[in-house]
């Protein structure tokens, strides 16, 4: 684990949360740190989930109100268009870290070979494949959902997986001594895991807004589940996390908790 840096920087929430921001996403905010100081950014990771899903889950549900529900192709067209959008805004971040990701786990014999692997920016059969695979689930799942008509679990889908990225960024060693994964962990302090808490927290709102209950611990429970599982099996083959391997993270969460709000 990398050293305790979170103990030694104040909290500054607005700055914080503007650098989980400029940082996972490509607005221009966030980008300069006060004293020069690396901000405490990482638990409001969740929290950028919320700007994202809670967008979209915005857009769709304006549309359902004034012009009603999308279905068919309107629908397939909604989801193709929503998984675009978070890739934008994303600045494909964390699709990049998928194809990368992929390659070398599935490319390298070596723990060391697999990180060697990651490290080349040129995408393999192995990445483009789990691209392919993750971008028609995400699409698929999508479409389904906007259909179903539950549009909160697009909405709680990014959240559960950057909160899922925040705790392995806290919980899981390090893979490397340097990298864009680096920056990210560290041992956090109670303002850290209550800013990620919250968030979390925050999706109680959908069970207080009328949704059955049994739907939302299931969809809920197995994203939480997901997220946990997820980061320790990709991080096992190369003996820790790196940035890529949080890419891959969020985007595979993200499957798990749409599929599941599509089968339940």
């Amino acid at each position: 684990m990398s050293e305790p840096v979170t103990e030694k920087v104040p909290p500054r929430p607005l700055s914080d949360f503007a650098s989980a921001v400029g940082f996972l996403t490509l607005l221009p905010i966030g980008r300069t740190w006060p004293d020069g100081r690396p901000p405490r950014s990482v638990g409001w990771y969740p929290w950028v989930g919320w700007v994202l899903g809670g967008g979209v889950g915005l857009a769709l549900w304006s549309h359902e109100r004034f012009w009603g529900p999308l279905h068919g192709s309107l629908a397939l067209l909604a989801g193709v268009g929503i998984v675009v959008v978070w890739g934008v805004l994303t600045r494909f971040l964390h699709w990049d870290g998928l194809a990368d990701s992929f390659d070398g786990l599935w490319g390298g014999q070596t723990p060391e070979r697999r990180l060697e692997i990651m490290r080349d920016s040129r995408i393999g059969s192995f990445g483009a494949a789990a691209m392919l695979m993750v971008a028609l689930l995400q699409v698929a799942a999508v479409t389904a959902l906007i259909e179903k008509g539950a549009l909160w679990v697009i909405v709680a889908a990014p959240v559960i997986a950057r909160f899922s990225a925040a705790l392995a960024a806290w919980e899981l060693p390090n893979a490397r001594k340097d990298g864009l994964g680096l920056t990210a962990m560290g041992a956090p302090g109670i303002y850290d895991r209550a800013v990620a808490g919250v968030a979390a927290l925050a999706l109680l709102g959908f069970v207080f807004a009328g949704l059955p209950t049994h739907t939302f611990i299931w969809v809920v429970g197995i994203g939480f589940v997901s997220g946990l599982i997820v980061p320790r099996l990709l991080s096992k083959p190369v003996g820790g996390m790196t940035g890529d391997l949080f890419g891959a993270t969020v985007l595979l969460v993200e499957v798990c908790v749409l599929v599941t709000g599509v089968i339940v």
